[in-house]
Protein backbone atom coordinates (compact mmCIF):
# COMPACT_ATOMS: atom_id res chain seq x y z
CA UNK A 1 0.00 0.00 0.00
CA UNK A 2 1.39 3.34 -1.46
CA UNK A 3 2.09 6.00 1.74
CA UNK A 4 -0.73 8.31 0.35
CA UNK A 5 -3.23 5.52 0.22
CA UNK A 6 -2.25 4.85 3.76
CA UNK A 7 -2.58 8.34 4.84
CA UNK A 8 -6.19 8.64 2.87
CA UNK A 9 -7.28 5.61 5.03
CA UNK A 10 -6.03 7.11 8.62
CA UNK A 11 -7.57 9.91 7.69
CA UNK A 12 -11.07 8.52 6.82
CA UNK A 13 -11.04 6.40 9.76
CA UNK A 14 -10.07 9.43 12.44
CA UNK A 15 -13.31 11.12 10.51
CA UNK A 16 -15.73 8.33 10.71
CA UNK A 17 -15.13 8.26 14.70
CA UNK A 18 -15.80 11.94 14.77
CA UNK A 19 -19.09 10.69 13.20
CA UNK A 20 -22.26 10.71 15.40
CA UNK A 21 -23.44 7.40 16.21
CA UNK A 22 -26.66 6.10 13.56
CA UNK A 23 -27.63 2.87 12.22
CA UNK A 24 -25.70 0.84 9.14
CA UNK A 25 -25.63 2.34 5.95
CA UNK A 26 -27.38 1.48 2.96
CA UNK A 27 -26.13 -1.66 0.97
CA UNK A 28 -23.74 -1.44 -2.12
CA UNK A 29 -25.39 -3.98 -4.43
CA UNK A 30 -28.80 -6.10 -4.36
CA UNK A 31 -29.23 -9.28 -2.40
CA UNK A 32 -32.87 -9.96 -3.08
CA UNK A 33 -33.68 -12.03 0.56
CA UNK A 34 -36.67 -11.14 2.25
CA UNK A 35 -38.26 -9.00 0.61
CA UNK A 36 -37.93 -9.81 -3.37
CA UNK A 37 -35.58 -10.00 -5.97
CA UNK A 38 -35.46 -5.97 -6.21
CA UNK A 39 -34.87 -5.71 -2.78
CA UNK A 40 -31.24 -4.41 -1.07
CA UNK A 41 -29.25 -5.62 1.84
CA UNK A 42 -26.44 -4.07 3.25
CA UNK A 43 -23.23 -6.27 2.93
CA UNK A 44 -24.52 -7.53 -0.28
CA UNK A 45 -21.68 -7.70 -1.88
CA UNK A 46 -18.17 -8.24 0.41
CA UNK A 47 -14.94 -8.76 -1.27
CA UNK A 48 -11.35 -9.69 -0.79
CA UNK A 49 -7.58 -9.73 -2.36
CA UNK A 50 -6.82 -11.62 -5.16
CA UNK A 51 -5.31 -14.48 -4.11
CA UNK A 52 -2.09 -13.63 -6.38
CA UNK A 53 -1.78 -10.35 -3.93
CA UNK A 54 -2.27 -12.46 -0.77
CA UNK A 55 1.82 -12.33 -0.21
CA UNK A 56 1.74 -8.54 0.23
CA UNK A 57 -0.92 -8.13 2.39
CA UNK A 58 -0.64 -5.73 5.07
CA UNK A 59 -2.10 -6.65 8.57
CA UNK A 60 -3.91 -4.30 10.26
CA UNK A 61 -0.99 -3.96 13.12
CA UNK A 62 1.31 -2.80 10.02
CA UNK A 63 -1.70 -0.31 8.76
CA UNK A 64 -1.93 1.62 12.29
CA UNK A 65 1.70 1.43 13.04
CA UNK A 66 2.02 2.93 9.36
CA UNK A 67 5.23 0.68 8.51
CA UNK A 68 6.28 0.78 5.11
CA UNK A 69 5.74 -2.12 2.43
CA UNK A 70 7.56 -2.95 -0.62
CA UNK A 71 5.82 -1.19 -2.75
CA UNK A 72 7.20 2.47 -3.44
CA UNK A 73 5.88 4.98 -1.95
CA UNK A 74 6.29 7.74 -5.13
CA UNK A 75 3.78 5.95 -7.21
CA UNK A 76 -0.29 6.82 -7.05
CA UNK A 77 -2.39 3.72 -5.67
CA UNK A 78 -3.18 1.66 -8.11
CA UNK A 79 -6.74 -0.02 -8.57
CA UNK A 80 -5.45 -2.84 -6.86
CA UNK A 81 -4.22 -1.26 -3.73
CA UNK A 82 -7.41 0.51 -3.87
CA UNK A 83 -9.23 -2.70 -3.44
CA UNK A 84 -6.75 -4.53 -0.60
CA UNK A 85 -7.76 -1.51 1.34
CA UNK A 86 -11.44 -2.15 1.12
CA UNK A 87 -10.68 -5.64 2.09
CA UNK A 88 -8.90 -4.95 5.12
CA UNK A 89 -12.30 -2.62 5.74
CA UNK A 90 -14.59 -5.06 4.90
CA UNK A 91 -12.74 -7.66 7.41
CA UNK A 92 -12.98 -5.08 10.18
CA UNK A 93 -17.02 -4.83 9.48
CA UNK A 94 -17.23 -8.57 9.65
CA UNK A 95 -15.51 -8.46 13.42
CA UNK A 96 -18.13 -5.80 14.15
CA UNK A 97 -16.45 -2.67 13.23
CA UNK A 98 -19.90 -0.01 12.15
CA UNK A 99 -17.47 2.76 11.24
CA UNK A 100 -15.59 0.98 8.86
CA UNK A 101 -18.80 0.76 6.53
CA UNK A 102 -18.74 4.21 6.55
CA UNK A 103 -14.94 4.43 5.35
CA UNK A 104 -15.59 1.88 3.08
CA UNK A 105 -17.91 3.97 1.22
CA UNK A 106 -15.58 7.03 1.49
CA UNK A 107 -12.77 5.39 -0.22
CA UNK A 108 -15.04 4.41 -3.04
CA UNK A 109 -16.19 7.64 -3.88
CA UNK A 110 -12.51 9.08 -3.21
CA UNK A 111 -11.02 6.99 -5.87
CA UNK A 112 -13.67 6.06 -8.41
CA UNK A 113 -12.63 9.32 -10.63
CA UNK A 114 -8.68 8.57 -10.47
CA UNK A 115 -9.84 4.95 -11.67
CA UNK A 116 -11.08 6.70 -14.93
CA UNK A 117 -8.33 9.11 -15.03
CA UNK A 118 -5.49 6.32 -15.26
CA UNK A 119 -3.18 5.76 -17.72
CA UNK A 120 -4.13 3.28 -20.69
CA UNK A 121 -1.18 1.00 -19.56
CA UNK A 122 -2.48 0.43 -16.04
CA UNK A 123 -5.02 -1.87 -17.45
CA UNK A 124 -2.27 -3.97 -19.04
CA UNK A 125 -1.95 -5.15 -15.06
CA UNK A 126 -5.10 -8.05 -15.09
CA UNK A 127 -4.99 -7.28 -11.10
CA UNK A 128 -5.99 -3.58 -12.12
CA UNK A 129 -8.81 -4.98 -14.61
CA UNK A 130 -9.97 -7.40 -12.00
CA UNK A 131 -9.94 -4.78 -9.20
CA UNK A 132 -12.81 -2.69 -11.06
CA UNK A 133 -14.96 -5.89 -11.34
CA UNK A 134 -14.38 -5.90 -7.20
CA UNK A 135 -14.94 -2.15 -7.23
CA UNK A 136 -18.05 -2.69 -8.75
CA UNK A 137 -19.53 -5.47 -6.26
CA UNK A 138 -18.38 -3.57 -3.47
CA UNK A 139 -20.51 -0.87 -4.15
CA UNK A 140 -18.31 1.28 -5.99
CA UNK A 141 -20.06 3.44 -8.86
CA UNK A 142 -21.39 1.74 -11.66
CA UNK A 143 -20.42 4.78 -14.08
CA UNK A 144 -16.86 3.90 -14.00
CA UNK A 145 -17.08 0.23 -14.92
CA UNK A 146 -18.93 1.28 -17.62
CA UNK A 147 -16.68 3.91 -18.61
CA UNK A 148 -14.22 1.55 -19.04
CA UNK A 149 -16.23 -0.95 -21.34
CA UNK A 150 -17.02 2.06 -23.19
CA UNK A 151 -13.41 2.70 -23.78
CA UNK A 152 -12.47 -0.25 -24.26
CA UNK A 153 -9.59 -0.49 -21.56
CA UNK A 154 -10.88 -3.84 -20.08
CA UNK A 155 -10.02 -7.09 -21.62
CA UNK A 156 -12.71 -8.44 -24.37
CA UNK A 157 -12.67 -12.23 -23.13
CA UNK A 158 -13.26 -10.66 -19.85
CA UNK A 159 -16.43 -8.85 -20.52
CA UNK A 160 -18.60 -11.20 -19.67
CA UNK A 161 -17.65 -10.43 -15.86
CA UNK A 162 -17.73 -6.97 -16.27
CA UNK A 163 -21.22 -6.64 -18.26
CA UNK A 164 -22.12 -9.22 -14.94
CA UNK A 165 -21.00 -6.82 -12.43
CA UNK A 166 -22.37 -3.99 -14.16
CA UNK A 167 -26.23 -5.87 -14.93
CA UNK A 168 -25.61 -6.60 -11.31
CA UNK A 169 -25.27 -3.45 -9.61
CA UNK A 170 -28.16 -1.99 -11.63
CA UNK A 171 -30.33 -4.85 -10.10
CA UNK A 172 -30.62 -5.95 -13.57
CA UNK A 173 -30.46 -9.81 -12.10
CA UNK A 174 -31.98 -11.57 -16.04
CA UNK A 175 -29.26 -10.26 -17.42
CA UNK A 176 -26.39 -10.08 -14.61
CA UNK A 177 -27.61 -14.24 -14.41
CA UNK A 178 -27.00 -14.66 -17.85
CA UNK A 179 -23.56 -12.88 -18.32
CA UNK A 180 -22.44 -14.34 -14.57
CA UNK A 181 -22.88 -18.02 -14.95
CA UNK A 182 -20.93 -17.93 -18.63
CA UNK A 183 -17.79 -16.89 -16.13
CA UNK A 184 -15.73 -20.11 -15.77
CA UNK A 185 -15.16 -19.07 -12.24
CA UNK A 186 -12.30 -21.72 -12.30
CA UNK A 187 -10.48 -19.62 -13.58
CA UNK A 188 -10.74 -16.50 -11.98
CA UNK A 189 -8.61 -15.36 -8.67
CA UNK A 190 -10.49 -17.54 -5.24
CA UNK A 191 -11.69 -14.07 -4.05
CA UNK A 192 -12.83 -13.03 -7.27
CA UNK A 193 -14.26 -16.23 -8.09
CA UNK A 194 -16.10 -16.41 -4.34
CA UNK A 195 -17.28 -12.99 -4.94
CA UNK A 196 -19.35 -13.79 -8.39
CA UNK A 197 -20.60 -17.09 -6.79
CA UNK A 198 -22.02 -15.13 -4.23
CA UNK A 199 -23.66 -12.63 -6.24
CA UNK A 200 -25.19 -15.93 -7.97
CA UNK A 201 -26.37 -17.21 -5.16
CA UNK A 202 -28.05 -13.77 -3.97
CA UNK A 203 -29.90 -14.08 -7.56
CA UNK A 204 -30.80 -17.35 -7.47
CA UNK A 205 -32.41 -17.50 -3.86
CA UNK A 206 -35.59 -16.91 -4.75
CA UNK A 207 -36.23 -18.50 -8.44
CA UNK A 208 -33.47 -21.69 -8.17
CA UNK A 209 -32.84 -22.05 -4.37
CA UNK A 210 -31.24 -25.45 -4.89
CA UNK A 211 -29.13 -23.13 -7.18
CA UNK A 212 -28.22 -20.86 -5.08
CA UNK A 213 -27.28 -22.70 -2.27
CA UNK A 214 -24.46 -24.51 -4.66
CA UNK A 215 -22.95 -20.76 -5.36
CA UNK A 216 -22.63 -19.99 -1.96
CA UNK A 217 -21.07 -23.04 -0.60
CA UNK A 218 -18.85 -22.16 -3.04
CA UNK A 219 -18.56 -18.72 -2.05
CA UNK A 220 -17.67 -20.20 1.37
CA UNK A 221 -15.29 -22.30 0.75
CA UNK A 222 -13.46 -20.04 -1.59
CA UNK A 223 -12.96 -17.18 1.14
CA UNK A 224 -13.15 -18.25 4.77
CA UNK A 225 -13.18 -15.98 7.30
CA UNK A 226 -14.24 -12.87 4.83
CA UNK A 227 -17.18 -10.69 5.15
CA UNK A 228 -17.91 -12.59 1.63
CA UNK A 229 -18.47 -15.87 4.06
CA UNK A 230 -20.30 -13.85 6.34
CA UNK A 231 -22.78 -13.15 3.45
CA UNK A 232 -22.62 -15.98 1.90
CA UNK A 233 -23.93 -17.94 5.78
CA UNK A 234 -26.24 -15.26 6.05
CA UNK A 235 -28.06 -15.84 3.08
CA UNK A 236 -27.59 -19.99 2.99
CA UNK A 237 -28.79 -20.70 6.01
CA UNK A 238 -32.33 -20.26 5.81
CA UNK A 239 -32.40 -21.66 2.14
CA UNK A 240 -30.68 -25.25 3.26
CA UNK A 241 -32.79 -25.25 5.98
CA UNK A 242 -36.23 -24.63 3.87
CA UNK A 243 -34.90 -26.93 1.49
CA UNK A 244 -35.54 -29.77 4.71
CA UNK A 245 -31.75 -30.19 5.73
CA UNK A 246 -32.52 -28.99 9.34
CA UNK A 247 -28.85 -30.37 10.57
CA UNK A 248 -27.23 -28.56 7.78
CA UNK A 249 -29.31 -25.71 8.36
CA UNK A 250 -28.00 -26.08 11.81
CA UNK A 251 -24.48 -26.54 11.61
CA UNK A 252 -24.42 -23.55 9.04
CA UNK A 253 -25.90 -21.13 11.38
CA UNK A 254 -23.62 -22.32 14.66
CA UNK A 255 -20.88 -21.48 12.26
CA UNK A 256 -22.03 -18.31 11.73
CA UNK A 257 -22.82 -17.85 15.57
CA UNK A 258 -19.13 -19.35 16.21
CA UNK A 259 -17.48 -16.78 13.61
CA UNK A 260 -19.46 -13.78 13.00
CA UNK A 261 -21.67 -13.54 15.87
CA UNK A 262 -20.09 -9.56 16.43
CA UNK A 263 -20.43 -8.80 12.58
CA UNK A 264 -22.06 -5.79 11.76
CA UNK A 265 -24.91 -7.26 10.38
CA UNK A 266 -25.31 -9.78 13.07
CA UNK A 267 -28.66 -8.62 13.81
CA UNK A 268 -29.45 -9.33 10.15
CA UNK A 269 -28.86 -12.63 10.64
CA UNK A 270 -30.27 -13.40 13.78
CA UNK A 271 -33.91 -12.07 12.11
CA UNK A 272 -32.98 -14.56 9.45
CA UNK A 273 -32.62 -17.37 12.57
CA UNK A 274 -35.54 -16.68 14.38
CA UNK A 275 -38.16 -16.84 11.51
CA UNK A 276 -36.44 -19.96 10.70
CA UNK A 277 -36.39 -21.92 13.97
CA UNK A 278 -40.13 -20.70 14.59
CA UNK A 279 -40.81 -21.64 10.57
CA UNK A 280 -40.25 -25.53 12.03
CA UNK A 281 -41.54 -25.53 15.23
CA UNK A 282 -44.63 -26.12 14.87
CA UNK A 283 -44.70 -29.77 14.66
CA UNK A 284 -42.13 -30.45 17.35
CA UNK A 285 -41.44 -27.56 19.72
CA UNK A 286 -39.78 -29.47 22.21
CA UNK A 287 -37.28 -30.60 19.24
CA UNK A 288 -36.91 -27.60 17.75
CA UNK A 289 -35.88 -25.49 21.32
CA UNK A 290 -32.93 -28.44 21.74
CA UNK A 291 -31.42 -27.92 18.55
CA UNK A 292 -31.62 -24.05 18.80
CA UNK A 293 -30.31 -24.53 22.31
CA UNK A 294 -27.23 -26.55 20.42
CA UNK A 295 -26.62 -23.55 17.89
CA UNK A 296 -27.01 -20.29 20.65
CA UNK A 297 -24.79 -21.99 23.27
CA UNK A 298 -21.52 -20.47 22.97
CA UNK A 299 -23.20 -16.80 23.06
CA UNK A 300 -22.87 -14.53 25.24
CA UNK A 301 -25.94 -15.18 27.87
CA UNK A 302 -27.61 -11.85 26.89
CA UNK A 303 -27.40 -12.61 23.27
CA UNK A 304 -29.33 -15.74 23.90
CA UNK A 305 -31.46 -14.37 25.85
CA UNK A 306 -32.23 -11.59 22.78
CA UNK A 307 -32.90 -14.76 20.61
CA UNK A 308 -35.06 -16.65 22.46
CA UNK A 309 -37.26 -13.62 23.29
CA UNK A 310 -37.10 -13.01 19.63
CA UNK A 311 -38.73 -16.39 18.89
CA UNK A 312 -41.27 -15.98 21.78
CA UNK A 313 -42.83 -12.77 20.55
CA UNK A 314 -42.88 -14.55 16.87
CA UNK A 315 -44.49 -17.93 17.71
CA UNK A 316 -47.02 -15.65 20.30
CA UNK A 317 -47.84 -14.08 17.21
CA UNK A 318 -48.00 -16.58 14.88
CA UNK A 319 -50.11 -18.98 16.84
CA UNK A 320 -47.51 -21.26 18.13
CA UNK A 321 -48.30 -21.19 21.83
CA UNK A 322 -45.99 -24.21 22.88
CA UNK A 323 -42.89 -23.06 21.01
CA UNK A 324 -43.71 -18.85 22.72
CA UNK A 325 -44.01 -20.64 26.32
CA UNK A 326 -41.24 -22.88 25.63
CA UNK A 327 -38.93 -19.82 24.45
CA UNK A 328 -40.41 -17.39 27.11
CA UNK A 329 -39.14 -19.94 30.00
CA UNK A 330 -35.92 -20.64 27.95
CA UNK A 331 -34.89 -16.84 28.13
CA UNK A 332 -36.00 -16.73 32.00
CA UNK A 333 -34.17 -20.01 32.84
CA UNK A 334 -31.17 -18.02 32.18
CA UNK A 335 -31.13 -15.52 34.35
CA UNK A 336 -29.99 -11.97 34.80
CA UNK A 337 -32.95 -10.49 32.32
CA UNK A 338 -32.83 -6.65 32.14
CA UNK A 339 -35.90 -5.53 33.40
CA UNK A 340 -37.59 -4.56 29.92
CA UNK A 341 -36.67 -7.79 29.13
CA UNK A 342 -38.08 -9.56 32.12
CA UNK A 343 -40.99 -7.37 31.26
CA UNK A 344 -41.39 -8.57 27.75
CA UNK A 345 -40.52 -12.66 28.65
CA UNK A 346 -43.22 -12.60 31.38
CA UNK A 347 -45.80 -11.17 28.97
CA UNK A 348 -44.65 -13.51 26.20
CA UNK A 349 -45.23 -16.41 28.65
CA UNK A 350 -48.22 -15.24 30.49
CA UNK A 351 -49.92 -14.65 27.06
CA UNK A 352 -49.04 -18.05 25.53
CA UNK A 353 -50.50 -20.00 28.89
CA UNK A 354 -53.64 -18.23 29.14
CA UNK A 355 -55.19 -21.35 28.54
CA UNK A 356 -52.95 -23.39 31.11
CA UNK A 357 -52.59 -21.28 33.67
CA UNK A 358 -55.09 -20.49 36.10
CA UNK A 359 -57.09 -16.55 35.52
CA UNK A 360 -56.54 -14.96 38.59
CA UNK A 361 -52.11 -16.25 38.50
CA UNK A 362 -52.38 -15.21 34.92
CA UNK A 363 -54.25 -11.65 35.72
CA UNK A 364 -51.87 -10.92 38.39
CA UNK A 365 -48.52 -11.93 36.29
CA UNK A 366 -50.00 -8.80 33.88
CA UNK A 367 -50.86 -6.91 36.36
CA UNK A 368 -47.17 -7.02 37.52
CA UNK A 369 -45.87 -6.14 34.40
CA UNK A 370 -44.00 -2.08 33.65
CA UNK A 371 -46.22 -0.81 30.73
CA UNK A 372 -43.72 1.61 30.04
CA UNK A 373 -41.26 -0.46 30.00
CA UNK A 374 -42.93 -2.45 26.77
CA UNK A 375 -42.48 -1.15 23.50
CA UNK A 376 -45.05 0.23 21.59
CA UNK A 377 -46.58 -2.88 19.70
CA UNK A 378 -45.76 -5.24 23.11
CA UNK A 379 -48.27 -3.04 24.91
CA UNK A 380 -51.18 -3.67 22.53
CA UNK A 381 -49.65 -7.81 22.95
CA UNK A 382 -50.46 -7.23 26.78
CA UNK A 383 -53.99 -5.42 25.71
CA UNK A 384 -54.91 -8.30 23.80
CA UNK A 385 -53.79 -10.32 26.55
CA UNK A 386 -56.06 -8.45 29.35
CA UNK A 387 -58.92 -8.93 26.48
CA UNK A 388 -58.41 -12.59 26.22
CA UNK A 389 -58.55 -12.80 30.07
CA UNK A 390 -61.75 -10.68 30.07
CA UNK A 391 -63.58 -12.48 27.70
CA UNK A 392 -62.98 -15.92 29.53
CA UNK A 393 -64.74 -14.01 32.41
CA UNK A 394 -66.86 -13.18 30.74
CA UNK A 395 -67.84 -15.29 27.84
CA UNK A 396 -71.69 -13.82 26.54
CA UNK A 397 -68.94 -11.24 25.56
CA UNK A 398 -66.52 -14.09 23.70
CA UNK A 399 -67.43 -12.95 19.81
CA UNK A 400 -66.98 -9.42 20.99
CA UNK A 401 -63.27 -10.01 21.52
CA UNK A 402 -62.92 -12.83 19.13
CA UNK A 403 -64.33 -11.01 15.59
CA UNK A 404 -63.91 -7.48 15.69
CA UNK A 405 -66.45 -5.48 13.69
CA UNK A 406 -65.57 -4.87 10.30
CA UNK A 407 -66.35 -1.04 10.38
CA UNK A 408 -63.91 -0.62 14.08
CA UNK A 409 -60.12 0.58 12.80
CA UNK A 410 -57.80 -2.05 13.57
CA UNK A 411 -55.00 0.04 15.09
CA UNK A 412 -52.54 -2.70 13.98
CA UNK A 413 -51.46 -5.95 12.30
CA UNK A 414 -49.78 -7.39 14.88
CA UNK A 415 -52.44 -7.13 17.17
CA UNK A 416 -55.56 -8.37 15.39
CA UNK A 417 -53.24 -11.58 14.85
CA UNK A 418 -51.93 -11.41 18.85
CA UNK A 419 -56.07 -11.08 19.41
CA UNK A 420 -56.21 -14.49 17.28
CA UNK A 421 -53.73 -16.20 18.87
CA UNK A 422 -54.60 -15.49 22.19
CA UNK A 423 -58.08 -16.76 20.91
CA UNK A 424 -56.63 -19.68 20.42
CA UNK A 425 -55.63 -20.18 24.17
CA UNK A 426 -58.46 -19.57 24.98
CA UNK A 427 -60.68 -22.01 23.39
CA UNK A 428 -57.99 -24.90 24.45
CA UNK A 429 -58.92 -23.76 27.76
CA UNK A 430 -62.54 -24.47 26.84
CA UNK A 431 -61.85 -27.63 25.54
CA UNK A 432 -59.50 -28.52 28.45
CA UNK A 433 -62.95 -27.99 30.92
CA UNK A 434 -65.16 -31.04 32.08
Amino acid sequence: MTNSLRLLLGSLLLGASMLPARGMDAPAAPEAAEHGAQSQEAAAAPDAPNAADAPHQETPAALAEGRNTHWSDSRSPMPFDVMRSVQFLQDQVARGNVRAIRVQALLLRRFGQTFLEAQPDVWNDPRNTRAVALFTFSGGTPDVIQALLQQGRLPENEKPLFEGALAYVQNDLPTAAKKLESVAVDELEPVLAAQVSLALGQIHQLDHPDTAVGHLALARLLAPGTLIEEAALRLGVPLVDADGDHEAGDRLARRYFDAFHDSSYAANFETRYVAMVVGRAMPDPQSTLLAMDGVVEALPVDRRQRLYLAAARRSLVSGNLQFATRSADRAIELAGLQPGDQARATLYRTASSLGIDGQEASRSALDGIDRSLLHAEDQKLLDAAYSVLDSMAKPALMSEVSHVSPDAPETSTILSRARAALDAASLEMKKSQP
